[in-house]
């Protein structure tokens, strides 16, 4: 229930623009959720991988292999790209037994996938759901997965849960794409209530608004709220604004990193843990937090390497082989993400998953100064403003920047702005321009997501990058 304000004691069917209505069986997605959580086969995937909490290195390496060594026989198989692969190299399959084995296939990368998709599939077209990302690199992909698969995620994302209370068919708000709102403008939530789900509309996050989202938070009583940060941040802002609370047993939060700022602000919200988990839209690798803070990754979800990056020592690239998808099958597969190098410590929650670094770069654009130079996490100059609902940092051209701003409670125009002058003083260079505009609401994009950090114009410095490298 919704805490705190004037309204605290508001009925509990209050009138509000809230329409409950059971999604349309012809959704795609609705029927995912319900084969992913209704399953009975996910009961069975539970035991299995709380089973395998409990393995020793050499026990979760031995079904790593296991897994591998079918996962490869299939893919020599049933699909044409690497039924190719391994009769024009001239590699046996049953060759690739082992872990060390990996290294004789080749690196595949997310222009394989653009360029031929369809190549990669072991299984046919009807028996597959598609999954669609531009990623951070802006190239457009589709993966295919089966329903084994996406159950098999469910149940790993369940057991992340667990590791904080949480059951794992929670009563939960979430803040995702919300395309059911389509154009009108009345409608701000969805009942979902085969899923246990209310869907709030991430693109109705406004003020005027908030009466009605929080009527029907009162009467769903969620367990959880999950989605993407930014748009949990933007509901917590919100709610704070109108001295209200949402005290749940956990934040589930994915697919965006996250600002120091955004986790406390949920955190004083929301009055729980964040519980963070990282992956791809090509399911390559899974990793989550752990009630301790740290991150490890799923080592029967996928396996995991990390290649070292050109000229940066302390990152790596996550390259990913997935262990449970044999109607698509990644072998050895680069993604767009680098992870900091993990600690080898052991982690005082006692699982024995192996630690993984937090991820780099995922969700801003690199911007330059005016002389040239890059300006790398441009996001601390916009972080410590204080009095904003949401705020992005525009890159005009090299040099060129603007801010764009939200007033929220406790708003100072005057101090902000000198904050942020200072901040750009600090990291860029002497002739660059700072501008601010205060708006009602930022845009956020066709998949509902808000960039923190955006560039307009390069100035040719992208292309000049990639000629110098390469």
């Amino acid at each position: 229930m919704v805490t705190g304000g004037a309204r605290a004691g508001a009925p509990r069917r209050a009138v509000h623009r809230y329409a409950p209505r059971v999604p349309s069986a012809r959704s795609l997605s609705t029927v995912q959720n319900h084969l992913r959580r209704l399953n009975p086969a996910i009961v069975a995937m539970r035991r299995g991988l709380a089973a395998r909490e409990r393995y020793t290195a050499d026990e979760m390496r031995a079904y790593q292999e296991r897994r591998l060594r079918a996962l490869v026989r299939w893919a020599a198989r049933r699909s044409p790209h690497y039924r190719r692969w391994f009769a024009d190299a001239g590699v046996d399959p049953a060759s690739i037994r082992t872990l060390d084995d990996l290294e004789r296939l080749p690196v595949i990368d997310r222009a394989d996938l653009a360029a031929r998709p369809d190549e990669f599939l072991a299984a046919p077209r009807r028996l597959v759901w598609p999954s669609h990302s531009s990623g951070t690199s802006g190239t457009p992909v589709t993966v295919y997965r089966s329903a084994g698969s996406s159950i098999f995620e469910l149940a790993c994302l369940q057991r992340q849960w667990g590791w904080f209370g949480i059951p794992p068919r929670p009563r939960s708000v979430e803040l995702r794409g919300s395309t059911f709102a389509g154009d009108d403008p009345a409608v701000v939530t969805m009942a979902n209530p085969g899923a246990n789900r209310l869907l709030v509309s991430s693109f109705r996050l406004r003020a005027e608004n908030l009466p009605a989202i929080r009527a029907a938070i009162t009467e769903f009583r969620p367990q959880t709220v999950e989605g993407w940060p930014s748009s949990l941040s933007l509901l917590a802002s919100l709610l704070r604004d109108a001295g209200l609370r949402l005290p749940v047993r956990g934040v589930i939060t994915s697919s965006e990193a996250m600002s120091s700022a955004q986790r406390r602000l949920m955190g004083e919200v929301f009055q729980a843990p964040i519980v963070d988990h990282y992956g791809q839209t090509e399911r390559a690798v899974m990793a989550g937090g752990c009630e301790h803070g740290a991150y490890h990754v799923f080592p029967d979800y996928g396996i995991l390497e990390l290649h070292p990056v050109d000229g940066v020592p302390d990152e790596r690239r996550v390259v990913g082989t997935p262990l449970h998808n044999f109607a698509f099958p990644l072998l050895r597969y680069r993604t767009d993400d680098r992870v900091s190098v993990p600690s080898d410590e052991p982690c005082p929650c006692g699982r024995p998953f192996p630690r993984f670094g937090l991820v780099n770069g995922r969700t801003e654009e690199l911007v330059h100064t005016s002389d040239g130079r890059p300006l790398p996490l441009a996001s601390a100059i916009v972080d410590d403003l204080a009095g904003l609902r949401e705020v992005q940092f525009v890159q005009h051209r090299p040099g060129v920047f603007e801010i764009r701003m939200v007033p929220g409670d406790g708003y100072d125009r005057a101090a902000v702005e000198a904050l942020a002058r200072q901040n750009l003083r600090m990291m860029g260079g002497p002739g660059d321009t700072l501008t601010f505009t205060e708006v009602e609401a930022l845009p956020r994009s066709a998949s509902g997501k808000l960039r923190l950090v955006t560039v307009l114009d390069d100035g040719g410095l992208a292309d000049q990058r990639e000629s110098t490298s390469a």
